[in-house]
């Protein structure tokens, strides 16, 4: 009984630990990258007490916090340590094939991106887990996009919408809204995004001002600049500049001020 307990308590520990740092990820990414560090050094020393799925968990929240970093090469090896581990919990072999999908997609590594994806939506599918389904398919549209296979992306973008419908939740309905009216103005198709964002727009105004209502306006700001309406387009950056600013500096605040410095100065003449 007390090897039980000892057991029980480790597992709790590592497991702490794990839901503390990916909790972490958005707010403080240093903090996440310490909490997965101590998961993964507990879990190696508590391996023979702890099941194997929790070891995988343990070593693919730190290959994604490492990813989040920037240290793409160190990920890599945390999450090739993960694939090596046997697991038999499905949420967990799904989670680590979406982050090894991640990666590959900051690394380039497009196709085999892709490839992980697809066999983590068979999963979610099989699993009956349509929300999950849904928010992998908008990882595998943003891979798709990276990967300039734009008609591809459309089809994850779209199929996504389709499973959510208008009950789902209000994040994930807007963010993969977004990202799909954002490759169909890359494709050229100006007036097919028009009328989706118009669709979608009451969506993201459902949001309090931050950084997915300053990427809406961003994403108007480029449509409209994709249609000569550049005074439109001015107004629209102006009110992305205007949330983005008062967050700590980034490469998209960096290339929201690129984009607008480009625009010209006045609608061309009709």
């Amino acid at each position: 009984m007390h090897r039980l307990h000892k057991r029980v308590a480790s597992a709790e520990r590592v497991r702490g630990l794990i839901e503390a740092a990916f909790a972490a990820r958005y707010q403080n990414p240093r903090a996440m990258l310490k909490m997965s560090s101590k998961a993964v050094a507990l879990a190696e020393e508590k391996s023979h007490e702890i099941p194997s799925d929790l070891l995988v968990a343990a070593w693919t929240q730190y290959g994604n916090a490492l990813r989040i970093a920037g240290r793409y090469e160190d990920a890599d090896g945390a999450l090739q340590r993960a694939d090596a581990l046997p697991v038999c919990d499905v949420p967990t072999r799904i989670h680590l094939l979406e982050v090894t999908a991640s990666l590959h997609l900051n690394t380039r590594r497009f196709k085999s991106a892709a490839a992980k994806l697809s066999l983590a939506i068979k999963a979610h599918r099989k699993a009956g887990d349509w929300l999950g389904e849904a928010r992998t398919q908008n990882l595998l549209g943003l891979v798709c996009f990276d990967w300039g296979k734009r008609k591809r992306a459309l089809k994850a973008y779209k199929t996504a919408l389709k499973i959510l419908g208008p009950d789902a939740p209000m994040d994930l309905i807007a963010t993969t809204g977004h990202n799909m009216v954002e490759t169909l103005i890359a494709d050229g198709q100006l007036a097919t995004a028009t009328c989706a964002l118009a669709v979608l727009e009451p969506f993201f105004r459902h949001f309090p001002p931050g950084s997915l209502t300053a990427k809406t306006d961003w994403l108007r700001a480029r449509l409209c600049r994709a249609l000569k309406q550049y005074t439109a387009a001015r107004m629209a950056y102006e009110r992305a500049y205007a949330i983005l600013s008062t967050h700590s500096p980034s490469q998209d605040f960096a290339e929201l001020v690129k984009e607008m410095a480009a625009l010209p100065p006045v609608d061309p003449a009709v």
